[in-house]
């Protein structure tokens, strides 16, 4: 890969070290990197890696400043042929940003673009507003990424993580202290406490705190000296302090060192080091037992047991009280005093610690897997589209908005560089969470416009052509596949649930529609029969499979973590129920299904020692009947789960022991990962899919609806339950290869609509 790196300048700080070692790390790997920033020490470090510099002044908000690089940048850019550009900090992110907006490369085409956000900034209305933060940004901890979610409202989907890499050779207990002894003439004999940090007004508390407690360390460890590493803001008055307390002492046991590129050596002068974050991960790189101390919190003495908030809070400490200078003479009082054995002990820790978690090129992997995700992704563009896909999207619903993503990125990854427009319901809040060009399904001039514009209309997935929701959906639908057939845009019905369609004048529409498209596939065999049924050529059909197919589980650690958060430690199964109609129209019914499901659910949780989980598939729909099903299980434990995203989720029930549910997304998510599945089928279209799933176990509430009889449902839930758990693992391995077939007829999908774009 070509990669631009963009950041404010390459001086010495933790996000420069950060930048440089990703840097290195990347050229090893073999990808091209240049460097814009203004300059730095760190800068000439990086050049002696094969990095290219191109010096900029990105470090200032001074607007002749930001113009001169703009200008540069754009013209970088044009001529770089980078794959992709990246940007750190603020001001290079915002004018990263405005290039990313105004700029179009070849045929539409915008550049890629990612950020890092290596802190939590300083939120007021007029950041928030030019903040950019980019088509995916890495956070160093998930804290931050929380923090953009809830300021900035980044999509959660777009987030990645990864830690602050460390050079475990640079920073290891083989590099020798001697250059430092030497330069500042310390007795070898003496012990050193080293606190390392920028020294600016909103980080440097710890060390007037260290500068507070210096006499009394001196009284109670006269073989002892305090260095303090770094430079900013505070230096001058820090360096008047230290010598009002060297005086007072009548020697030198304070040193204050300034801005220094030299890092590893002051860790290798230690025997205690104090500070945090990146500084703090390569004092334990150096085998040194450490007290994590700065201005946002301290966790103090760093053991196994601080492993976690260490890791939440990119050991910075955020959250936790400050370290006053009661605390700091505390821990370092127990290290000074501590058995030398022991503290080789703590070290050993804590090199092992980062040998296995911290590297840099565990750090380097993280981001390429990010820039292989935004590569694989559709590209972002200015102008017209070359596809425009259509169907139930910005509405909610988790199944739906899962098909729009997953058709999206399918078709970027069969036709790289392809430009795809989405028609969704609420566009503005759908572009940056899709990453496409997203247009109000509403305003029909402008649909009809960019769909003649396109070389390809995708309607599809989802049930679109069917009146039993409304006589207008199906309209609706219809029309936009007709405003591609009358402009000579070509379509492909993609994957579709055909029916019920219930009215005459509904059959003959969809019929004409369906007969001019291009090609035509359906997700299961009855939406096939429905279109013969109405008139269509058998031989335009072609079965499919839901897309839904295609989407992958999420890793592991994000979703042990989601069941963490969950509270679920054992055993489970899980539930999504819906409304049986309108909520309002039949809510008699309503409550007997749920206290029927209810019912059912209580007897297999005790009966098989399992929590319920309760999933709510479209919140505006769902949510208050699955919160109803929750409050009646509230004895059995039950949880509501809120997922994110598909991929979670899919991760998720690929723990549960059953799932039954009605919405028709979560029978296929279940059974994407292998897992047993009860349909509680409110609609045709799930027994059809549990049909071509090969399963049987299926509990019709259609028909109980039309005669009004609810009564045995529980039992009837129940039986299904027991068994689909007498014979569980021959069920899941079957489900397995079912959706492995679904899988292949997906992939047939995409590979006939690539040949349509070419």
């Amino acid at each position: 890969m070509k990669i631009l790196m963009v950041t404010m300048s390459m001086n010495i700080g933790g996000a420069e070290t950060h930048i440089l070692e990703l840097c290195r790390e990347l050229r090893q790997m073999n990808h091209h990197v240049t460097l814009a920033s203004f300059g730095g020490v760190y800068a000439e470090e990086a050049a002696q890696c094969g990095v290219v510099n191109v010096q900029l002044p990105l470090h200032t908000k001074k607007p002749g400043a930001v113009l001169e690089a703009y200008r540069g940048l754009e013209k970088l850019i044009r001529v770089g042929n980078f794959d992709l550009v990246h940007a750190h900090a603020r001001i290079p992110a915002f004018i990263t940003g405005l290039l990313w907006d105004r700029m179009k490369l070849e045929d539409g085409r915008k550049f890629r673009f990612v950020t890092t956000a290596h802190l939590n900034f300083s939120v007021n209305p007029l950041w928030r507003k030019i903040s950019r933060w980019g088509e995916r940004v890495m956070c160093v901890s998930e804290d931050i990424g929380e923090y953009l979610v809830s300021e900035y409202g980044f999509p959660r989907d777009r987030i990645h993580y990864t830690i602050n890499g460390v050079d475990c050779v640079k920073f290891s207990p083989d590099v020798s202290p001697a250059p430092v002894l030497e330069q500042w003439g310390l007795d070898p004999s003496r012990r050193r406490i080293v606190y390392m940090s920028r020294l600016d007004a909103d980080r440097a508390d710890p060390a007037y705190r260290l500068l507070g407690i210096a006499p009394e360390l001196a009284e109670k460890y006269p073989d002892t000296d305090l260095i303090i590493v770094g430079g900013g803001t505070e230096l001058e008055a820090i360096q008047a302090k230290a010598g009002e307390v060297n005086k007072k002492l009548g020697r030198n046991t304070v040193i204050v060192t300034g801005a220094v590129s030299n890092t590893n050596e002051y860790c290798a002068a230690a025997d205690v080091f104090v500070g945090v974050s990146r500084s703090l991960l390569e004092a334990m790189a150096a085998e040194k037992p450490v007290i994590a101390a700065g201005n946002q919190g301290s966790l103090g003495i760093f053991d196994e047991s601080k492993i976690a908030d260490g890791v939440n809070t990119n050991f910075c400490c955020r959250g936790f009280p400050q370290a006053t200078e009661d605390d700091l003479m505390r821990d370092l009082s127990a290290l000074l005093d501590a058995d030398p054995e022991k503290l080789c002990e703590m070290g050993r820790f804590n090199r092992a610690f980062i040998e296995e978690n911290y590297t840099a090129a565990r750090m380097a992997r993280d981001y390429t897997a990010m820039y292989e995700q935004l590569l694989a992704s559709p590209v972002p563009f200015r102008g017209d589209p070359d596809v425009v896909v259509s169907g139930y999207y910005g509405f909610g619903n988790l199944g739906d908005e899962s098909l729009l993503d997953v058709i999206s990125s399918s078709l970027a990854k069969e036709v790289p560089g392809v430009k795809i427009a989405a028609l969704t319901k609420k566009p503005k809040a759908d572009a940056p969470r899709t990453g496409l060009m997203c247009v109000s399904r509403f305003r029909f001039p402008k649909v009809w416009r960019i769909i003649g514009k396109s070389k390809l209309l995708i309607s599809g997935g989802g049930s679109l052509l069917q009146d039993i929701t409304s006589k207008r959906s199906l309209t609706y639908y219809a029309w936009v596949i007709r405003a591609a057939e009358r402009q000579k845009t070509r379509v492909a019905v993609l994957a579709n649930g055909i029916g019920p369609i219930t009215y005459p004048s509904n059959e003959k529409l969809t019929a004409k529609v369906i007969s001019a498209a291009d090609e035509v596939s359906v997700r299961d065999c009855d939406s096939g029969t429905e279109l013969i049924r109405i008139g269509v050529d058998p031989g335009k059909i072609r079965i499919s499979a839901d897309p839904a197919f295609l989407i992958r589980p999420a890793d592991e650690d994000a979703v042990a973590k989601t069941m963490a958060a969950l509270g679920v430690k054992g055993g489970f199964f899980a539930v999504s129920v819906r409304p049986l109609g309108k909520p309002d129209e039949d809510a008699a019914e309503n409550q007997q299904v749920i206290r029927e499901t209810a019912s059912a659910c209580g007897a297999l949780a005790e009966r098989y020692g399992l929590t319920p989980v309760i999933i709510p598939m479209q919140e505006v729909q769902d949510g208050r009947i699955c919160e109803s099903l929750c409050d009646m299980l509230k004895d059995h434990g039950a949880v509501i789960y809120r997922p994110g995203n598909a991929s979670l989720l899919i991760g998720v029930l690929a723990h549960a022991q059953m799932v039954m549910g009605m919405r028709l997304h979560l029978v296929i998510f279940a059974s994407s990962a292998g897992v047993p599945v009860i349909g509680l089928s409110y609609d045709p279209k799930v027994n059809s899919m549990l049909r071509q799933l090969g399963q049987e176990h299926c509990v019709d509430l259609v028909g109980r609806k039309k005669r009004k009889d609810f009564a045995g449902l529980a039992e009837e839930i129940v039986n299904h339950a027991d068994s689909v758990m007498a014979d569980r693992d021959a069920i899941g391995k079957l489900l397995a290869a079912k959706a492995e077939e679904m899988r292949t007829r997906c992939r047939e999908d995409f590979a006939r609509i690539r040949e349509m774009i070419k």
